[in-house]
């Protein structure tokens, strides 16, 4: 069911993540990749405490552009109708979550949260998060941030919650299995709209911050 060359629909299966890392070894990658595809620990330092440099913590050939599959027809927690397509002049920091999740969601989502403190102030990507279970709520929404985001997202955000076949389609074009749903990825989509780059959560704040600037200034 997953599309061939997409770079999140590799990287979120166990068999995708098994060949890259294997791919890592046999290219001299070192420790560095292997432990960043299976350890990953915790990295939400405070802005100024953020090391903007690069490194192996990244899954895929860093900043290789990757066509998009479509991301369009969605309705987010205000009732606006977004699309991907409608983002592009812009990084786009796509993410697909549950809000009613309790384990990695919370933890990404105060991950991006210090990517967003991290950057640049001529930086600031559009971030759009997918539902992965149908029937979700701007309340559900509302009751995530609040209970799990000790600050804010940057102004621009959207949760997109239905209608629930469009989300469907979206999943299965990005390679997200209906049961269940893979989740806490991030994906780093450049302004001319390709996909760079994918991040397993926990995130590397630093790589992340490193990888948005890069793409952003192009």
């Amino acid at each position: 069911m997953k599309p061939s060359g997409s770079l999140g629909a590799i990287t979120r299966t166990k068999r995708g993540q098994a060949l890259l890392v294997a791919l890592a070894l046999a290219g001299g990658l070192g420790i560095g990749a292997l432990v960043s595809l299976t350890v990953h620990p915790r990295a939400t330092q405070a802005a100024a405490q953020v090391e903007i440099s690069p490194s192996t913590n990244v899954i895929g050939a860093p900043l290789t552009r990757q066509t998009t599959p479509p991301l369009t027809g969605l309705v987010d927690q205000n009732g606006k109708t977004i699309s991907l397509a409608d983002e592009k002049g812009h990084v786009v920091l796509l993410a697909f979550m549950d809000p009613l999740c309790v384990n990695l969601c919370p933890i990404l989502g105060r991950d991006i949260v210090a990517v967003e403190q991290g950057l640049p102030k001529t930086v600031k990507p559009v971030l759009l998060i997918v539902s992965v279970m149908p029937g979700r709520t701007a309340a559900n929404v509302a009751s995530f941030i609040k209970t799990n985001l000790t600050a804010q997202w940057s102004p621009g955000w959207h949760w997109l919650l239905g209608p629930t076949a469009t989300l469907e389609i979206t999943w299965l074009k990005w390679g997200e299995p209906l049961e269940p749903p893979k989740t806490n990825y991030l994906d780093v989509i450049d302004p001319q709209g390709y996909l760079r780059v994918v991040y397993p959560a926990p995130l590397f704040v630093g790589d992340v911050v490193h990888a948005v600037t890069t793409v952003a200034n192009e």
